[in-house]
């Protein structure tokens, strides 16, 4: 599926959008109400597969981050395991990374690093990762959170596809 805002875009598998009880769950979860901007890209883009990739700029060169798996508002099927489920993912976030109020999960790399959407309101929409330790980036093998984007969409009109042939990816 195209998303209609990045034609340069196409979602792989998404679930069906949101309803409306997902969406409050959410913002129960987070305490805010989500931008319209995410609520658009979740109703097009839910749980789905986003195979592009995105350049951060670093002192020595860009260094691409590919958030390929889209996390989903869907409750999975009875007797699944709830990964991937925005609302899991963030409940895990806060345990094991002490997220700071606001920041919630949207996708990830297959690995540890997760893409967020910050809904603090001193940064609300910024786009922000946590990337896992990278000593060919920046020296160090620990994970750090990094600024993407100052939008979602500034995030997506950025993204280039990905055409790294990995045989873990997919699936």
């Amino acid at each position: 599926m195209r998303l209609d805002r990045f034609p340069h875009l196409e979602v792989d598998a998404p679930k069906a959008p949101p309803t409306g009880e997902e969406i409050a769950a959410i913002e129960t979860a987070v305490g805010v109400k989500l931008p319209p901007e995410l609520l658009g890209f979740l109703a097009a883009a839910n749980g789905g597969k986003l195979d592009y990739t995105f350049e951060v700029p670093t002192e020595s060169r860009p260094f691409p981050l590919c958030f390929y798996s889209l996390y989903s508002t869907r409750h999975p099927y009875p007797g699944r395991s709830p990964a991937g489920l925005i609302l899991h993912e963030l409940e895990v976030e806060r345990r094991l990374k002490g997220l700071r109020p606001g920041l919630l999960p949207i996708a990830a790399d297959g690995g540890t690093s997760v893409l967020y959407v910050d809904l603090a309101p001193e940064r609300s929409g910024r786009i922000v990762a946590y990337v896992e330790g990278l000593p060919d980036w920046d020296g160090t093998p620990e994970g750090c959170f990094i600024d993407l984007a100052p939008s979602l969409d500034e995030y997506l009109a950025a993204l280039y596809l990905n055409t790294v042939e990995e045989s873990k990816r997919g699936g």
